[in-house]
């Protein structure tokens, strides 16, 4: 009996110690991530003409000024990527007519909290059309996250847009379009993986950035293992800002 006892104890113990290990490793890999270009974006916003401000505590919100918000975007930031190195992205956007919103997520990392926008009071906003989007491993937590909602019964979004991203979870059934965005240059994003998921996707339009990379849908430099860009990063987001704004005035048709 006091053998048993003794076995359980120290089963226990290294337990703990394992557990306080995968704890340490994991603050340790997410403490290394890729933190916003404040100079890029302030050079962004100083050439715009756009409202930011918080939307909650944990969400930037940035309205198109002096007009009425056409259709709302909520984007997802890309894995071990600081939440504001969206900002420009969010910017350019919101110059077109958009009301955006950009939520930080815990540790970085979307699948912490991919219930988002659903804390997102939405209604308040008068925004009739909303659609949900993310770039890397944003978007496939966005995917995630629009499967989730599915799967309870609806959602209130009008149609996903990836940015360099896919979708693992089958939306097939949805009534969602699908708008996917990856730069030609891209040395990041898994193109077979890429290509093995474009079936999960309906009613899908895609799109390449000639000589864009994947670290250009943000502002926060040139991310590990990427390709050469072609055109500047203000650039890119120009390009995928127009795509996003034309893909949606097409569907509000």
């Amino acid at each position: 009996m006091i053998r048993i006892k003794k076995y359980i104890k120290r089963t226990i113990v290294i337990l703990l110690i394992i557990v306080a290990l995968a704890a340490i490793a994991f603050k340790l890999y997410t403490m290394n991530y890729y933190r916003a270009d404040t100079k890029t974006i302030k050079e962004i916003e100083r050439a715009g003409d756009v409202v930011v401000k918080k939307y909650d505590k944990n969400t930037l919100a940035f309205y198109p000024k002096d007009v009425t918000p056409k259709a709302g975007i909520v984007f997802y930031p890309g894995g071990k990527v600081e939440y504001k190195a969206y900002s420009g992205f969010m910017y350019k956007l919101a110059e077109r007519g958009y009301l955006c919103l950009l939520p930080r997520m815990p540790e970085n990392l979307a699948f912490l909290r991919l219930d988002a926008a659903s804390n997102l009071d939405l209604d308040e906003t008068k925004v009739e059309k909303w659609y949900i989007g993310g770039h890397s491993l944003g978007g496939v937590a966005a995917g995630q996250y629009l499967s989730d909602e599915y799967s309870d019964g609806e959602t209130k979004f009008s149609g996903l847009i990836l940015c360099a991203s896919y979708v693992t979870s089958d939306l097939t059934d949805s009534e969602l379009s699908t708008l996917s965005i990856y730069g030609s240059n891209d040395g990041v994003l898994n193109m077979e993986k890429y290509r093995e998921n474009k079936k999960n996707l309906p009613d899908l339009t895609e799109k390449v950035i000639k000589g864009g990379i994947h670290s250009y849908f943000g502002c926060y430099g040139k991310q590990s293992g990427d390709g050469k860009s072609k055109i500047s990063n203000e650039e890119q987001l120009n390009e995928a800002a127009d795509i996003v704004s034309e893909w949606i005035e097409k569907n509000r048709k």
